[in-house]
């Protein structure tokens, strides 16, 4: 029998909530299929026409919460008025925020998510790409109001955020201090060392004088200098071009 596509999101959404319920209660080896399809309300095989594993339920929780972020973002009024800092605690923040009801979810399946030997890149990329895309629009603000210039490697720097805050959220797991607060400060020290070194455009000038360097030092040992040149652009767009080349792979 063909459901509607709103009862199909609300029995998606009802897999997901039973799975964090099962989860935060029993423990991630503990939740089966079955037993998440009867928290549901469904019958065992139907769960199946949604998810076909209890790891890709755990995904599409991330995926939802990411996104759900991203939306909370993009209403904000007074967004564009932000600074490249206070843009990004927002986004840290409003993550968190997304994340505390389910702590105990988190503290059972973050790391087999996140962390999986080998990575799980195929269900990981739709949860990355919403989070560098909002890194990507904060750059891009900033470098629109002139607080920022255009980053050499951006590419490179917004994946190092994923990393930084993949780092932010296993300290709040473990963060036992009142409403979370030593999280805050190093959100804040670190976000603003983060943000002072990108303002200060040491990425560029380090690749200035890399680039200075390599053409003064490196080119006089070469027959041509076009040689070089093309070896630099190969370098920069390895870096500039890896979000690119990961998507079509």
């Amino acid at each position: 029998m063909k459901i509607s596509q709103k009862q199909r999101a609300k029995n998606r959404e009802a897999i997901i909530l039973a799975t964090v319920e099962m989860v935060s209660e029993k423990g991630l080896k503990s939740a089966t299929m079955y037993g998440i399809a009867k928290a549901a309300g469904m019958s065992g095989a139907t769960i199946y026409n949604y998810f076909p594993t209890k790891e890709s339920i755990l995904y599409a929780y991330y995926e939802d919460r990411f996104a759900a972020t991203a939306q909370t973002l993009m209403r904000m009024e007074d967004l564009d008025e932000l600074s490249l800092q206070e843009h990004l605690q927002a986004l840290f923040e409003e993550l968190l925020t997304d994340f505390l009801e389910d702590r105990e979810f988190l503290q059972a399946t973050f790391r087999t998510v996140f962390f999986s030997m080998p990575p799980n890149h195929k269900n990981l990329q739709p949860i990355q790409e919403l989070f560098f895309d909002c890194v990507r629009g904060t750059f891009q603000a900033a470098v629109e109001r002139g607080e920022l210039e255009e980053q050499v490697f951006q590419e490179l720097v917004v994946r190092l955020y994923w990393d930084y805050f993949m780092g932010v959220v296993v300290y709040w797991m473990k963060d036992t201090s009142e409403q979370f607060s030593n999280t805050s400060i190093l959100i804040d020290k670190t976000m603003a060392l983060g943000c002072a070194t990108l303002k200060a455009g040491v990425v560029n000038k380090a690749f200035d004088i890399c680039t200075f360097l390599f053409r003064n030092h490196v080119l006089a040992h070469l027959g041509s200098p076009n040689i070089g040149l093309e070896m630099l652009n190969v370098v920069k767009e390895s870096f500039m071009g890896e979000h690119h080349a990961r998507s079509d792979s």
